[in-house]
């Protein structure tokens, strides 16, 4: 597998926006284990990338906007043995799973395990997976 170096600075660009910051190239290549030296990100941009990295950087762009495809946002699921739905899991940036609680009164999620850090978006996300499946917010997100 090969990503050209113009996608690899694109998913930087989109990365930033989705974080809602600037994402440098230093930062980026230091969060993708890349030395800040002349063999790092800048080459990286201009070269491509291949192996293991080009992986890891289809990974990182999945449920990035432009990037997902046929990728779905949700999944709401139930484990073995279970009649209702008990797990909740967003693919898009930010990503999360959250277990479902059907204690009395209406379902809640019940807490949250974020897979990628949400900054501003905590509050937002919640809001929509919850409204998207007819759940309580969590009483501690």
């Amino acid at each position: 597998m090969h990503i050209p170096g113009n996608e690899i600075r694109r998913i930087r660009e989109v990365l930033a926006l989705a974080a809602g910051r600037p994402v440098s190239r230093h930062e980026f290549g230091a969060r993708l284990g890349i030395p800040a030296d002349s063999f790092g990100v800048d080459t990286m941009e201009s070269d491509g990338a291949s192996g293991p990295l080009a992986v890891a950087l289809r990974y990182l762009s999945q449920g990035l906007l432009g990037f997902r495809g046929e990728l779905t946002e949700w999944s709401y699921q139930s484990t073995f043995h279970e009649r209702w739905p008990t797990l909740l899991m967003r693919y898009w940036w930010p990503r999360f799973t959250a277990p479902i609680a059907r204690n009395y009164g209406p379902a809640r999620i019940d807490f949250v395990r974020w897979i990628d850090e949400p900054g501003d978006c905590e509050a937002a996300t919640l809001k929509a997976a919850c409204e998207a499946f007819k759940l309580r917010m969590p009483e501690h997100p």
